[in-house]
C-alpha cells in the first residue's frame, strides 16, 4: 500500500487526505464571522461619529457665517439691525444649503424630516437636527433625538460719560437650545 506524500516529503497517514478537517473548517469559519461582527460593529460606529463630525462642521459655518453677518451690519453702522439675525434661516446665510437640508417648517417637522436631516421650525426660531444613527446620542431634558440650534445674542449696558447707559453687543451665537451628548 503506497502512502500519500504531504508537500514537506513526509508520508501522510493511511487513510487521510492532506488538507483542514471539518472541525478545522468550522473553527476557522468561526474566527472569521466572530471578526467580521467586530468589524460591522466597529463600521457602525465609526460611520455615527463621521455623522456627528459632518453635523459639528455645518453648525461651525453656520456660527462663522453668523459672526461675519454681525462684522458686516457693525461695520457698515447697521446694528440696529443685528437683533433681527435671531429670526432669520441660519441656511441662508451659508454659500451652499447643506446636501441633507429639508427646508423650512412652520411647526415642528420631527416626525416628518428624513433622519440625517436639517431643517428650519420657523415658529420657532431654531435650526434642528435629526440624527440618522442615534445609538450613542443622549437626547437632553425633552428626550427627543434632535439637536436644536438658536442664534443668541446678548447686550450688555455700559455707562457713558454724560451718566447714561446704552446696550453694547457682548455677544452672537449660534449654539444648542438645550444640552444632549453624543459619544
Amino acid at each position: 500500500m503506497r502512502r500519500a506524500l504531504t508537500q514537506r516529503g513526509r508520508a501522510a497517514p493511511a487513510g487521510r487526505q492532506p488538507g483542514f478537517t471539518l472541525f478545522e473548517l468550522i473553527v476557522v469559519i468561526c474566527l472569521v464571522s466572530v471578526m467580521a461582527g467586530i468589524l460591522l460593529n466597529r463600521l457602525h460606529t465609526y460611520q455615527e461619529a463621521a455623522e456627528k463630525a459632518a453635523m459639528q462642521q455645518t453648525a461651525a459655518a453656520i456660527k462663522s457665517a453668523l459672526q461675519m453677518r454681525v462684522a458686516a451690519y457693525m461695520i457698515n453702522g447697521r446694528d440696529g439691525e443685528i437683533e433681527k439675525l435671531r429670526d432669520e434661516n441660519p441656511v441662508d446665510w451659508l454659500q451652499e444649503k447643506p446636501r441633507n437640508y429639508s427646508g423650512q417648517f412652520y411647526a415642528d417637522a420631527y416626525a416628518r424630516v428624513k433622519p440625517g436631516s436639517w431643517y428650519f421650525d420657523q415658529s420657532r426660531h431654531e435650526l434642528t437636527y435629526v440624527p440618522e444613527l442615534e445609538s450613542h446620542f443622549k437626547p437632553g431634558p425633552d428626550g427627543r433625538k434632535w439637536i436644536r440650534y438658536r442664534v443668541f445674542i446678548e447686550y450688555e449696558e455700559t455707562r457713558e460719560t454724560d451718566g447714561s447707559t446704552r446696550k453694547v453687543l457682548s455677544a452672537a451665537n449660534f449654539a444648542p437650545v438645550q444640552p444632549y451628548g453624543w459619544f
